[in-house]
């Protein structure tokens, strides 16, 4: 009978190890955006933003894991919460150390930005893919260091009430580096 009941013991040990690999998932990082910026024909300046990101979805298989993403991405006159869809997995399975891939597409809100002047701002189309490197900690949980392209679209300006004013297109295209955490 003990022998019956350690075998029923371990094999429910084993199958919630397998399990693990199907289900909810977390992926969050915080990091830096790094682009150069050039106002009316004057010489570019490099410029450096903080980004942060959560991501919460279902893993399908370790390849494949389908979920909501949002953030929020703080330029310098700017604050956007890029709400998209995203797509992350792992190239390799059940290694320590495996390379993962991250696809985010969506859009933009502007609601945190701050300036009273501005009436009008819209957010636009945000994409961000990335190549990244997960660390596993031991109990489902990672960590993650990831680089990756960010492009997010937007638009404000000042109207003067007669259906005139002036209108900024704004197209942030950034490199990004971000350290986080998943599980």
């Amino acid at each position: 009978m003990k022998q019956i009941l350690f075998f029923i013991l371990l094999s429910s040990s084993v199958y919630a190890q397998v399990n693990q690999r199907r289900g909810y998932t977390n992926h969050t990082e915080m990091g830096i955006l790094l682009g150069r910026v050039a106002f009316n024909n004057q010489p570019a300046i490099s410029k450096a933003s903080f980004s942060a990101l959560t991501f919460n979805g279902y893993r399908f298989i370790p390849a494949l894991a389908v979920g909501l993403t949002v953030g929020v991405d703080a330029y310098r006159t700017q604050m956007i919460v890029p709400l998209s869809l995203g797509l992350r997995g792992d190239f390799l399975k059940n290694q320590k150390v495996t390379p993962f891939y991250a696809i985010d597409v969506g859009k933009g809100m502007t609601g945190l930005i701050k300036n009273n002047t501005l009436s009008y701002k819209r957010g636009g189309l945000h994409l961000n893919p990335a190549l990244g490197l997960r660390f596993a900690t031991g109990g489902g949980s990672s960590l993650s260091w990831s680089v990756g392209y960010k492009r997010q679209l937007l638009s404000s300006g000042t109207e003067n009430g007669y259906g005139e004013g002036v209108y900024y297109d704004y197209a942030y295209n950034r490199f990004s580096m971000r350290m986080g955490m998943s599980f």
